[in-house]
């Protein structure tokens, strides 16, 4: 690769979760776990959300994947919903929702 050559080094997708408030850190350090990178040297490197913002229905939390991860970031949210007693919205679990 010369030095003039332009790649894009990764692409990913990043999701807005609107959860309620007692719920926030449980979903991290759920996600944190869940999407965890392993590094040579450090060894596995839980996932971080990317922000959160509060709103009076729930926090807005923000968070990303990998693109090619999108159907496992799905599959995440309906079993983290599932044992915290939380409902999820099926229309919105298909790629390429808006």
């Amino acid at each position: 690769m010369s030095n003039r050559d332009v790649i894009i080094y990764w692409k990913n997708i990043q999701f807005d979760v609107v959860l309620p408030v007692d719920k926030v850190w449980d979903f991290a350090l759920a996600f944190g776990e869940a999407f965890a990178l392993n590094d040579s040297h450090q060894g596995r490197i839980p996932s971080v959300i990317d922000k959160y913002d509060y709103h009076p229905n729930g926090y807005h939390v923000w968070v990303s994947v990998w693109v090619n991860k999108e159907q496992q970031f799905y599959d995440f949210l309906r079993d983290f919903c599932s044992k915290q007693g939380l409902s999820v919205r099926e229309k919105d679990l298909k790629p390429g929702v808006e």
